[in-house]
């Protein structure tokens, strides 16, 4: 039955195309052409709607009939009590041959800059250059001159009419002591461990006396040369006027002369080892207290003219005292003893009392009868 309906759906199918091919020939010349059915195609049995929507019920008036759905450009047919769609679409036709190829397109834009490549290896090192012209001169340092020699501290005096800068061994303490202008500066014992002796050098041979040159302008002092063989005396010259007197030079710095580790026990400071010692310190003269031991943590050192400091109603003495780092890693207390500093000071614990202890203050030189 189903089958009967279909063969019957095709037919109508192709008388409908058939008609609408023949439809542009049939027509007058005398003027349009009425439509007396606008909606039905009885004779064929094809019917017209504008969408699915207005498709009437299928059931036994309307089986076999075909629609024409305007707004879908397609037919319904009602078949078996159900509407079906009918494709009308032939089998695909066989493929076109290729077209031309298309002009080449304009280039696009530069991609970005792709990553470094790796360092080549390094190039042989190149011959070394000329060696350059040799530089000014230093500026002298400050120096001293070893004069002679005393047997005690005591014997160097407070009064001295020699030249700043001269200097004594005292046997006693084997010290160097500097005659600053004012006052004698003990550098301690300065002497280093002897070195081996060196070899003899050769003598060289003398070279033929020539003759005098004109006398130059005076050069800065060179260093002192070996001594040589005596030359002939020449005749005295007239004495030159006495050059303008220099510029003072800066003001030295003086060397620290001792310095002392700081640790830290049962809530007491040790220095060198010893337990709240006494310690001794002379004016003008720089000394260090290190606290780098990590006992030193919670004990900054400081100093004051109180006993015991701020923990004994005094005030911290900073005159000359410079602190550096902190106590525990690499904390520094530096101390420039001033010449006006009392004759007692007393060191003690910023944080804690009862550490401390005390502080002579000394001179170098005195007179007494």
């Amino acid at each position: 039955m189903h089958n009967t309906s279909r063969n019957i759906l095709a037919m109508l199918l192709a008388l409908l195309m058939t008609a609408s091919a023949l439809s542009g020939c049939m027509g007058s010349d005398d003027g349009p052409v009425e439509d007396d059915s606008p909606d039905e195609l009885e004779d064929w049995n094809v019917y017209l709607v504008q969408s699915v929507s207005d498709l009437p019920s299928c059931d036994s008036t309307t089986d076999g009939r075909l629609y024409y759905v305007s707004m879908g450009s397609g037919f319904q047919a009602c078949s078996g009590g159900s509407w079906t769609s009918i494709d009308l679409t032939g089998p695909m036709g066989a493929a076109g041959a290729n077209g031309a190829d298309g002009a080449d397109g304009a280039d696009g834009a530069q991609g970005p800059q792709g990553p470094a490549g790796a360092d080549g290896a390094d190039g042989a090192d190149g011959a070394d250059g000329a060696q350059g012209p040799q530089g000014p001169a230093g500026a002298d340092g400050t120096s001293f001159t070893i004069v002679g020699t005393v047997d005690d501290t005591s014997d160097l005096g407070e009064i001295y009419i020699g030249d700043t800068g001269d200097a004594f061994l005292v046997n006693a303490t084997v010290h160097i002591h500097v005659w600053s202008g004012s006052e004698w500066i003990d550098l301690g014992n300065i002497s280093g461990p002897s070195g081996p002796s060196g070899a003899d050098g050769a003598d060289g041979a003398d070279g033929a006396q020539g003759p005098p040159g004109p006398a130059g302008s005076d050069g800065s002092d060179g260093a002192d040369g070996a001594q040589g063989p005596p030359g002939p005396a020449g005749s005295d010259g007239s004495d030159g006027a006495d050059g303008a007197d220099g510029a003072d030079g800066a003001p030295g710095s003086m060397p620290t002369v001792m310095e002392m580790s700081v640790t830290v026990s049962s809530m007491d400071f040790y220095i060198d080892g010893l337990q709240q010692p006494e310690v001794g310190l002379y004016r003008g003269f720089t000394y260090t207290f290190e606290q780098s031991a990590s006992s030193n943590s919670p004990h900054p050192l400081r100093l004051s003219t109180t006993s015991d400091g701020t923990h004994g109603g005094g005030s911290q003495y900073t005159d000359g005292v410079t602190y550096t780092g902190t106590q525990g890693s690499n904390g520094l207390l530096t101390f420039t003893v001033p010449l006006d500093a009392p004759d007692t000071l007393y060191y003690y614990c910023q944080n804690h009392a009862g550490m401390g202890g005390t502080i002579q203050i000394l001179s170098l030189g005195y007179v007494s009868t």
